[in-house]
């Protein structure tokens, strides 16, 4: 029998992680007197399928790489070897944790550096993100990796982060969701920048288009959010939390208001996570059962979502279909909805509805709006929006009363925005006629 140190010395991993393949079965292991004592045999065959396979990856491999372990929170996920030459990860160990692993990503137990790196670089600012440029001068870095890797991944989107091999870092004094941003600090040399400090801010690791950043108020993480041509989608993002909160339960979306005024006003809403919580976007949801041809994306989303414990969604999704509808929501894509699952103890929860503000044809020219377009395209399951609410089978739910003065309320929202004058007439319109058209469809039902 050996004790848990004995066992991390001879596998080349932390006693936290052995402690961790023992409450998985991964070794067997019995306690005695409060002490684990492992069966040698299980590591000895552990060691020898893991240098069958690849096992932890090699320390100094390459002059330009650096070992990292992928935490979850606390939890220790997977050995890593980040390149800078390339800028991405190039070496993966196979002992993944799969109860802490991202959902959607362990294959047979193993976690495949292709999809991780998709993964990882999906966490970080897009190539597209407006004003992408002077922060990364501001930051050092030349690219949108690099701000990611220097930041260790570290977000209020969900627990995962980088941890720098022999770094005294601790998820409890870096972490955004209980730390201050200001008061983060990273002093990992290897992120240095000239000298300096690495810096820390969960602006670093929000995806989307629209210029963002991340304030704390009063303990409250709060997201803002800017628009583009017009100004328009902030105000959207108000409009659609004024039709969400006439339909829906409060823990079904999440609350928007408005900070500014006229083209440069900021939508802000609070994280809707906890501490404990990760959103998983759609994407890596259908990844976690395998799929059969036969089913549709509908159909297999609903599956993996029953499989993580969630049995509602067909409901909540059948919500945010007729919402996105109604206010012709054109990118609600397989990254701004899905689930939310809590880290510690494995239950998931359908994501509220967020990021509504690519909505009420701010992408069409004023002229098209004038010559009558109410047509949009969705994203969600169906490029046409007729075909999508073929799939909401419910209707009972939609309050026709509740939206008496809706589309009124909408136009004093986008009236504060002096840039969408000349649009207002023609959006208000298109609304109307959008939401006559589902409360018919209701009545039909």
């Amino acid at each position: 029998m050996m004790t848990t140190s004995q066992a991390a010395s001879k596998l080349n991993i932390s006693v936290r992680r052995v402690q961790e393949l023992i409450k998985n079965g991964a070794l067997k292991a019995r306690k005695m007197s409060g002490v684990w004592l492992i069966d040698e045999a299980s590591v000895n065959d552990r060691l020898a399928n893991s240098n069958k396979r690849g096992g932890r990856p090699p320390i100094g491999s390459g002059k330009n790489e650096t070992l990292f372990t992928l935490m979850n929170r606390a939890h220790e996920v997977a050995e890593l070897v980040y390149s800078a030459k390339r800028h991405e990860f190039v070496k993966i160990g196979i002992d993944a944790d799969a109860d802490y692993a991202p959902i959607g990503l362990v294959h047979d137990g193993v976690i495949p550096l292709s999809e991780f790196n998709v993964w990882w670089r999906g966490r970080g600012i897009p190539g597209t993100r407006g004003g992408l440029s002077s922060l990364l001068s501001e930051s050092g870095v030349s690219l949108p990796e690099e701000l990611l890797q220097r930041n260790l991944g570290l977000s209020l989107s969900d627990q995962y982060w980088i941890k720098p091999t022999h770094s005294s870092l601790t998820w409890e004094n870096i972490n955004f969701f209980d730390n201050d941003f200001d008061h983060v600090s990273l002093v990992t040399a290897e992120f240095a920048v000239e000298g300096r400090q690495a810096k820390a801010k969960p602006d670093n690791t929000s995806d989307g288009n629209l210029e963002k950043r991340w304030v704390c108020r009063n303990g409250v993480r709060t997201l803002l959010k800017s628009g583009t041509q017009y100004g328009q989608e902030p105000y959207n993002e108000v409009v659609a939390s004024a039709l969400h909160c006439r339909l829906l339960a409060p823990n079904e979306y999440v609350a928007y208001a408005l900070e500014g005024e006229g083209a440069k006003a900021l939508s802000s809403c609070a994280d809707f996570l906890t501490n404990e919580e990760e959103f998983v976007p759609a994407i890596y949801v259908e990844r976690y059962l395998g799929r059969d041809e036969r089913t549709s994306d509908f159909e297999h989303y609903l599956s993996c979502c029953e499989a993580l414990g969630i049995a509602d969604m067909k409901e909540m999704l059948g919500h945010m279909i007729v919402c996105d509808d109604i206010i012709a929501n054109h990118d609600r894509h397989h990254r701004n909805f899905g689930i939310v699952r809590n880290v510690e103890s494995g239950a998931c929860r359908p994501a509220p509805i967020f990021d509504s503000g690519s909505s009420l044809w701010c992408d069409v020219e004023t002229s098209r709006l004038a010559a009558g377009e109410h047509s949009f395209k969705s994203k969600q399951f169906y490029e046409s929006p007729a075909k999508q609410m073929l799939l909401v089978e419910d209707m009972d739910w939609f309050d026709t009363g509740a939206l008496e003065g809706f589309v009124d309320e909408a136009m004093e929202i986008l009236g504060r925005n002096e840039a969408l004058t000349a649009r207002l007439p023609h959006i208000e319109a298109a609304l109307r006629w959008r939401l006559e058209r589902m409360i018919r469809i209701a009545e039909w039902d």
